[in-house]
């Protein structure tokens, strides 16, 4: 197959996160079965307009304001001569509406609709623009097959009015050699984790907000944040206002190598979420033998596994976010019990799988594909 594919974000994008993982590593794998892949992207500072990674060849275009328009107008000049057998239109940010003017083989992939999740994080006049176009996918989409992430998200698309039959799921996965050759080594004393983007609709206050009635009962507890983003010197001075600075140490950018070490080192993974595509991350710390307490949103209903790889808490319930990391640090035999559980859980999502699936389900919607 000959893929010309479109993301906001590259793998480079200093703003990349799960959408972008997904994709890459999902698509590096498929060029390594013998196909095509060319990627559209915006640009960002510094960024090389043409590169070739992993075998994607990648164009950053305009920018994170003008992507929209400008991949219409540089597909038109400068794509369409090509002849793609399918196109990929990765729908992570503000929906393209690519089969308005593209008319050729289309598949969708749909991370999570943001919703008025989007109102924590962006001027209200520009989280209603993009919450409009998000109701509006199965206007343009209606009759393009798409794939979600997660179970949570496939429902709310066929909610919006997007066709059960056009829909199928291509899960996240995570790199299951690293975790395979990272050693498992427990902190003595009990460490919660948290590591992703620094962003507003995380809610990771929410967790740092527990840390002094945890101390109570567990004087030595530690949270250890890891990761970047908009959100976090303002995260910093609320951790400082309530003075468990002490207790909560954020680490910054942490390579993948670090990353699996500090997860094999938490006793537990908490994350409090608005909403996920999925939660890439809470299956790499249960590859890491570490249990997940999540908040009971869309996309980490479907990656923790209630009462068996973790837990799901009511979003904003702190007591019961307290009783249940209690519940786990006291009765070692359920976390032990959990730890088990998550590891074989993780074993399911690989991107292999995923790359396969992706052609295979490819090929059943579009038979005249090679």
């Amino acid at each position: 197959m000959k893929i010309l594919a479109t993301n906001w974000r590259c793998i480079k994008n200093p703003e990349m996160g799960g959408a972008e993982v997904h994709f890459h590593e999902i698509f590096r794998l498929i060029v390594k079965m013998g196909h095509e892949v060319t990627l559209v992207v915006h640009s960002f500072p510094n960024a090389k307009k043409e590169e070739i990674i992993d075998g994607i060849k990648i164009y950053r275009i305009g920018s994170k304001y003008t992507f929209k328009w400008a991949f219409g107008i540089f597909y038109k000049m400068k794509l369409a001569k090509n002849n793609y057998d399918l196109i990929v239109d990765d729908i992570s940010k503000i929906p393209m509406d690519i089969p308005r003017y593209i008319k050729k083989p289309i598949v969708g992939i749909l991370h999570h609709i943001h919703g008025h999740t989007l109102y924590k994080e962006i001027p209200a006049y520009m989280a209603y623009y993009i919450e409009r176009c998000e109701k509006a996918i199965p206007k343009y989409y209606s009759k393009t097959p798409i794939f979600t992430v997660s179970p949570s998200t496939q429902n709310e698309l066929v909610q919006l009015g997007q066709p059960k039959e056009k829909t199928d799921l291509l899960y996240n996965a995570i790199n299951q050699e690293l975790f395979e050759k990272t050693e498992v080594v427990k902190s003595e004393t009990p460490l919660l984790v948290y590591v992703g983007r620094i962003k507003k609709y995380k809610q990771i206050e929410l967790v740092i907000d527990a840390i002094p009635e945890l101390q109570k009962k567990h004087p030595q507890i530690e949270l250890h944040i890891g990761g970047t983003g908009d959100y976090l010197e303002e995260l910093k001075q609320y951790a400082k206002s309530i003075n468990v600075l002490e207790r909560v140490k954020f680490l910054g950018f942490l390579s993948e190598e670090e990353k699996a070490k500090l997860l094999g080192r938490a006793w537990l993974f908490v994350t409090m979420a608005m909403k996920e595509g999925w939660g890439i991350t809470v299956i790499e710390a249960n590859a890491m033998n570490t249990p997940v307490i999540g908040s009971d949103v869309p996309g980490l209903r479907d990656s923790i596994q209630h009462g068996k790889t973790g837990y799901l808490v009511n979003i904003g319930n702190k007591s019961e976010l307290v009783n249940k990391i209690s519940e786990l640090i006291e009765n070692k035999q359920k976390l032990n019990d959990f730890s088990k559980n998550a590891k074989e859980w993780s074993l399911n999502f690989s991107w292999q799988n995923s790359a396969e699936h992706f052609v295979k389900k490819v090929k059943e919607w579009y038979p005249n594909i090679q």
